[in-house]
């Protein structure tokens, strides 16, 4: 008999703890999906709504990729104020998020209970008050905007500039020389350490990232990775 893969392994942990969800190993080659309902309360504990939702897994690629949640019941609005498209996949978190936990690898159950059923409480709860219970991320170039100011505590265009092109071209400065912010402190005693989280970003995110920054600053650090034909292209 031959050994379950991790992902089964994790799907048939996830089924126990999710028993309302039934698993399609061959959706088609590339992803297999889970079928189920999630079940939401109101602010007060109460049984609030279910919603049927689907989740979509690459098969090849888990646990270093993250899985796509459909949400089929279609109450939600599909706008981009509720974070969902027009064919019901969910944006569960800023993409520069999930690309760093998808690289360190994720396990379904612990996903689906920090990602996925917390985007579906908040909508209820923004529904019930106004407003996201832990405030709301910004939509497109804004949400890259705010992952750069927060990951680095840094809010100057022009710096968040320099530091991305320093990851993407590995030239970040040695540990005893001075930190890309301008503070005149060396770099091991300021930002080493969160910038080099950016590390975790693909190649391919930090030169799109550096393109779209460069429409705010005066800089052409992306001309040392794409031709600007290539851009017209992004």
């Amino acid at each position: 008999m031959n050994e379950k893969t991790k992902l089964e392994r994790d799907i048939d942990r996830f089924c126990e703890v999710y028993p309302s969800f039934k698993y399609y190993k061959n959706y088609n080659k590339k992803f297999c999906h889970l079928i189920g309902n999630l079940d939401v309360c109101d602010l007060e504990g109460n049984y609030y709504f279910t919603f049927r939702i689907k989740i979509y897994i690459n098969k090849d690629k888990y646990p270093y990729s993250i899985p796509r949640i459909q949400e089929i019941t279609e109450h939600i609005k599909r706008t981009d104020e509720n974070h969902i498209d027009e064919e019901g996949f969910c944006c569960l978190d800023i993409e520069h998020i999930l690309e760093k936990e998808s690289r360190k690898g994720i396990d379904l159950t612990t996903f689906y209970k920090n990602k996925v059923y917390p985007f579906f409480t908040n909508y209820i709860f923004k529904k019930e008050t106004g407003d996201y219970a832990n405030g709301e991320y910004a939509h497109f170039f804004d949400g890259v905007v705010q992952y750069y100011k927060e990951e680095l505590g840094i809010n100057d265009f022009k710096i968040i500039t320099n530091i991305i092109y320093a990851v993407a071209s590995n030239s970040i400065p040695n540990r005893n020389e001075l930190c890309l912010c301008g503070s005149e402190l060396k770099i091991k005693q300021c930002h080493l350490i969160k910038i080099n989280s950016l590390k975790s970003l693909s190649k391919s995110r930090l030169i799109s990232d550096l393109i779209n920054f460069e429409k705010f600053v005066n800089t052409n650090y992306s001309n040392h990775f794409i031709s600007n034909k290539q851009k017209r292209t992004l």
